[in-house]
C-alpha cells in the first residue's frame, strides 16, 4: 500500500518493508505505534473532558493564551492519567513486540526483527530448553517491572485536584 505512493516506481521497484533487513524494525515499530494510539488518544481525550470549562474560561479572562492554559491547567490535570498511559505503555510494548514480530516477521528476515520474548519462546518451545526459556522470561519480567517502576518514580508530582 505504501509503495503505491511512492508513483510508478514503487509499482516497478517496491520496498520490502518487512523483507528489508535495515527496514523492518522501524516497520513493526510503525505497527505497534498505528495499533495503540486509538487506545491512549481515547485515555487522553476521557481524562480532558473531565476538566470544568470554567478553569479555561477564568484563564483566558485572566488573559492566558491555548499553550498557556494547555500547560497551566490541562497537563497538570491530567498527569495522573499520563504516568498510567505510559506506564502501560512501557509494559504492553514489551509483550506486543513479540505478538507483533511472532505474527509479521516470525523474527525475519535473518533474525533482524527478534526481540527478547522472541528469543525466550526459541530457547523453551523450539530448542526445548526450557528452563532457560523461563529464565529469560523472569529477567524480563524483571527488567519490565523496575522499568515501570523508574518510570513512576521520574514522573511523580504532587496531584492536583480541581
Amino acid at each position: 500500500f505504501l509503495n503505491l505512493f511512492r508513483g510508478q516506481d514503487g509499482v516497478d521497484n517496491p520496498i520490502l518493508w518487512l523483507g528489508s533487513q535495515k527496514l523492518v524494525i522501524y516497520s513493526i515499530i510503525i505497527a505497534m505505534v498505528w495499533q495503540a494510539i486509538g487506545y491512549y488518544m481515547v485515555m487522553y481525550m476521557a481524562s480532558m473532558a473531565n476538566i470544568p470549562d470554567s478553569l479555561y474560561e477564568s484563564a483566558s479572562l485572566e488573559g492566558a493564551g491555548r499553550i498557556k492554559q494547555f500547560f497551566s491547567i490541562t497537563l497538570p490535570l491530567i498527569w495522573t492519567n499520563i504516568r498510567t498511559t505510559l506506564t502501560f505503555f512501557v509494559i504492553s510494548t514489551i509483550n506486543m513486540s513479540f505478538l507483533m514480530v511472532k505474527a509479521m516477521t516470525n523474527g525475519g528476515p535473518d533474525g533482524a526483527s527478534n526481540v527478547f520474548l522472541s528469543y525466550m519462546y526459541q530457547e523453551a518451545y523450539t530448542n526445548s530448553s526450557y528452563g532457560y526459556g523461563m529464565a529469560i522470561g523472569v529477567a524480563v519480567f524483571l527488567f519490565s517491572f523496575a522499568l515501570a517502576a523508574v518510570l513512576n518514580a521520574v514522573t511523580k508530582r504532587e496531584e492536583i485536584e480541581f
